[in-house]
């Protein structure tokens, strides 16, 4: 019963603090990262936003549980099509990379992060950084994400300056501060 509840809880309208609770109560549930995980494939796109919203806030407040599902969120993103899902997906992924980098990240996490197929993410990243439907926060969190990847996929640090020029055009000023940073990193460290 508790289960419906909290399903049907996430259909309405919610604050951050809603949000903090629900997580809580979904981390302490059987299987309920994994509903969270079905939810944000839902074609009702307010349920999918509140569940990838909880499930964020449920993984960034329970690290070990995060590390445990970074597969799935890698699995999971080229399906994700609603925009205000994607920020929070994109989001986690970003997370999960930066903290690798600074080394504050279960290693094996870190591993899988090196060595799984990150292709299809690389393919989604750089679709949903062209879009122009999509949220200015996902193409943030798209270039630090290929940022991160450029270590990978060398064609990367070539094709990403062209990207991100072309969405300066018309950026958000959020976006064009982002975009200017990776710009000057990339010159900054890979200029021949």
């Amino acid at each position: 019963m508790e289960k419906d509840i909290l399903i049907d809880r996430l259909n309405y309208i919610m604050i951050k603090k809603d949000c903090i609770a629900l997580a809580e109560q979904f981390v302490c549930m059987e299987d309920g990262i994994t509903i969270l995980f079905e939810l944000c494939q839902s074609d009702n796109e307010k349920l999918s936003f509140h569940a990838a919203w909880v499930l964020e806030n449920a993984l960034t407040s329970n690290p070990d549980i995060f590390s445990l599902n970074l597969s799935k969120i890698i699995e999971l993103i080229p399906t994700i099509k609603n925009s205000s899902a994607q920020r929070h997906f994109s989001k986690l992924l970003n997370i999960a990379m930066s903290n690798c980098s600074k080394n504050i990240f279960p290693k094996d996490a870190c591993e899988l992060l090196k060595n799984v197929d990150m292709e299809p993410i690389v393919e989604t990243c750089f679709e949903w950084l062209i879009d122009k439907n999509s949220k200015p926060a996902v193409k943030a969190h798209c270039m630090d994400i290929l940022l991160f990847l450029t270590m990978r996929y060398e064609w990367i640090k070539e094709e990403l300056p062209y990207v991100i020029e072309h969405q300066l055009i018309d950026a958000t000023l959020g976006v064009e501060n982002k975009g200017r940073k990776i710009l000057y990193y990339l010159k900054r460290n890979f200029q021949n």
